[in-house]
């Protein structure tokens, strides 16, 4: 199957999701449009807009109407809403093929966190990508035959392609034998389904999923002896305990943190801290510019090869 196909192929599974109607206005998106799409928003009131490179596109005029929200959801779940509680409560839902649907709506709130959310207001079918190879043309600056896999920290604004960058190193070091331990607190890296990773991770990845990212570096790092441990999105002083933990233990970091550059980056404290920690030795930075992506790799001085 060419990629193209593949492509819509895609589309299709992601919006099997909707309801008749709304599955039918997303068909209705010209097939350029649905190979580039990696979002579908879906609000109250408002046309279905499809999304790429960080831009909003309306697909028809036809508003959504509140009840398809919540139908939608009650087919994504397979009429078992109650079931997926818990990512529901965090704001999405996994589905087949590693899409996922992110919920915003009235939430239920006890005891300091969000239990639920009652009344659905708006959702984001993210439509899965896997865009491997991404990692392929700066892997040797991470990781070839001679050397050890450096501890590296990838960077970009929301929507710039860390978590995609991420899953292609963890798919291309797990090809080569090498153990990686996946921390996916919000499914987003493997997108488990039944115990089986939607997304290719190559076939020595161990994958801790739902969990928050610090509780689970450690227990993968116990129980699991990763040679190197991936993170998404680290936000947190207790993630950062976590990193310096896994390499007192040797095992190399791999992370992603936003920002749009390094200066942006400078400016977080968290990013001194991680730097102090001497966890990373490479900074990945990814961007894009006039619907082309960037990479750039710089050494961070004062860190310390592992693995």
């Amino acid at each position: 199957m060419d990629e193209q196909n593949q492509r819509l192929q895609t589309y299709e599974q992601a919006i099997a999701c909707l309801t008749p109607r709304l599955m039918s206005i997303a068909k209705t998106l010209p097939a350029k449009s649905q190979e580039a799409a990696e979002e579908l928003r879906l609000r109250a009131g408002q046309p279905m807009r499809w999304a790429a490179n960080g831009q909003e596109h309306d697909v028809s005029g036809d508003i959504v109407h509140a009840e398809e929200l919540r139908d939608t959801l009650a087919r994504a779940s397979r009429w078992s809403v109650h079931t997926f509680y818990e990512p529901i409560a965090q704001g999405y839902l996994p589905l087949v093929g590693g899409h996922r649907l992110g919920v915003c709506g009235t939430v239920s709130f006890a005891d300091g966190k969000i239990q639920g959310i009652r009344m659905v207001s708006s959702l984001s079918l993210r439509i899965a990508r896997e865009h491997k190879g991404v990692a392929e043309p700066v892997l040797h600056e991470i990781w070839n035959a001679e050397q050890d896999v450096q501890g590296t920290l990838m960077l970009s604004p929301p929507a710039g392609g860390k978590t995609t960058f991420l899953r292609d190193c963890i798919r291309l070091l797990s090809m080569q034998g090498i153990r990686v331990g996946v921390v996916d607190t919000r499914g987003e890296i493997a997108a488990m389904r039944g115990g089986i990773p939607q997304f290719d991770l190559g076939g020595h990845a161990d994958v801790l999923d739902g969990c928050p990212k610090a509780l689970g570096a450690l227990q993968l790092v116990r129980t699991m002896a990763p040679q190197v441990l991936a993170l998404d999105e680290v936000t947190d002083p207790e993630d950062l305990e976590a990193i310096r933990y896994a390499a007192n233990c040797g095992v190399t970091v791999l992370a992603t943190i936003h920002a749009a550059g390094i200066e942006e980056l400078k400016h977080k404290p968290l990013f001194h801290a991680l730097y102090d920690c001497g966890a990373f030795t490479k900074l990945v930075t990814l961007k894009m510019e006039n619907e082309t992506r960037y990479c750039t790799v710089q050494t961070l001085e004062g860190g310390k090869s592992r693995c």
